[in-house]
């Protein structure tokens, strides 16, 4: 086990921590009743195949600390052999909204949780948030969420290494209450208002994004405990220019690590790769097709869309997908403007489990061309989706890329341009 954790661990548990958790047992706790009706709460991580040799030999075993009733699992969530992830861990919620899992893990790395079946206070199904990274680690943790996708895991000394470190330091903080007010309607607002309003939030989370980078590439390259730099690398979902030095700095302290070098490698095949993405994908340049299927199983090819249409906005998006839920009414209000003008719309969502689309689908009720699914496919593939949200906006005639990545008024006002 790493030295700063057991040490951490230790501590912790002399602080007050309860002292039947062993030094490769965790406990996961919280309170999620000021969202959740009901749910199956589920700690998960890709599966041993998606991985890569990186995890072999960690094994992990896993129980609850409340009882499971039978009817906790859905009949149409997919099979164990069908699921793209391993269960880790999962308890239902118990009717005061609280959680409470345990397992063991031999070596901390980094996990996902969801709540699973989860229905509203109001009645609603809601799809499940994906992107709840944390790292699973020995001791007694605590699930702090002061909204579904804004949540931090207090009492492991590596989840405050990789993430508490920015995450829960008073910029960060400051700004993520700024980016919810400023995302919420003024009721009496004018057009000019609101667009100033939608210009201040995407200002505001443009800097927690310059937060949370410079957080995670000063940890990278700076920790002294390598392990905590990996698991930073790991977990990084953002990247950049700065995780060429930080792999370049970690095969320096680490210089027998295989893993690491074969990651350094990567680092820099990605680098160039990017630099001649920004090229492929730029204004000006060409779009490229793709067939796709919608839940009914319908194929649409999108020069076929092009063919019937002015402009298309391709819209890669995802059910966890915080951003992309928030822009869809607006999509909407611009596509019920613009439709009898050309303008088409076509979604494709990186889900990689087809219930989670369902349901977001289901909740958006997406009126023009929504088709998946999953990273792997053809369309991300072809345009490089390594994140969500993304968009072009295509001139159908020539498919020439006209604008990308197009928010709230700036959609606006780019179709009014071109349109009227």
């Amino acid at each position: 086990m790493n030295p700063l954790y057991r040490t951490a661990l230790v501590l912790g548990l002399v602080a007050g921590a309860p002292v039947s958790v062993q030094a490769e047992e965790f406990v996961l706790e919280g309170d999620l009743s000021a969202f959740y009706a009901s749910g199956n709460f589920v700690v998960w991580e890709p599966k041993q195949s998606a991985r890569g040799a990186s995890a072999a030999g960690l094994s992990m075993s896993a129980a609850s600390t409340a009882a499971k009733p039978t009817q906790a699992i859905s009949a149409d969530r997919p099979t164990e052999a069908a699921r793209p992830y391993d269960v880790i861990a999962e308890s239902p919620l118990l009717a005061d909204g609280t959680l409470g899992v345990e397992g063991t893990v031999e070596t901390p790395r980094r996990a996902y949780f969801y709540v699973l079946d989860a229905v509203g206070h109001e009645g609603r199904r809601l799809a499940p948030m994906k992107g709840n990274a944390f790292i699973l680690e020995p001791g007694w943790l605590r699930l702090h969420m002061s909204r579904p996708g804004q949540f931090y895991i207090e009492g492991g000394p590596l989840n405050d290494a990789v993430y508490n470190s920015w995450r829960r330091s008073a910029p960060f903080v400051e700004a993520q209450a700024e980016y919810q007010r400023l995302i919420r309607r003024v009721d009496g607002e004018t057009e000019d208002e609101r667009r100033r309003r939608v210009d201040q939030a995407a200002a505001v989370f443009d800097g927690m994004l310059t937060l949370e980078t410079e957080g995670r590439a000063r940890i990278a390259t700076t920790h002294p405990d390598p392990f905590v730099r990996r698991l930073t690398l790991e977990t990084t979902w953002l990247g950049g220019d700065w995780m060429l030095e930080a792999w370049r700095g970690l095969a320096v302290l680490t210089p027998d690590d295989p893993w690491v070098r074969e990651k350094l490698a990567s680092a820099e095949e990605r680098a160039a790769k990017r630099a001649e993405e920004r090229q492929r994908f730029a204004v000006g340049a060409g779009i490229r097709d793709f067939v796709a299927d919608t839940l009914d199983g319908e194929s649409v090819r999108l020069a076929d869309v092009r063919a019937e249409s002015t402009y298309v906005l391709l819209e890669f998006w995802a059910s966890w997908c915080g951003p992309c839920r928030v822009e869809i009414p607006h999509m909407k209000e611009a596509y019920d403007r613009y439709r009898a003008e050309g303008f088409e719309i076509v979604s494709f969502t990186i889900d990689d489990d087809r219930e989670d689309w369902e349901i977001a689908s289901e909740e958006e009720q997406l009126p023009w061309p929504n088709l998946g699914m999953g990273r792997d496919a053809e369309a991300p593939l072809a345009y490089n989706v390594t994140g969500v949200p993304k968009n072009y906006l295509v001139e159908s005639s020539t498919g020439e890329i006209v604008a990308k990545d197009l928010r709230g008024h700036h959609l606006d006002e780019k179709l009014e341009e071109l349109l009227n």
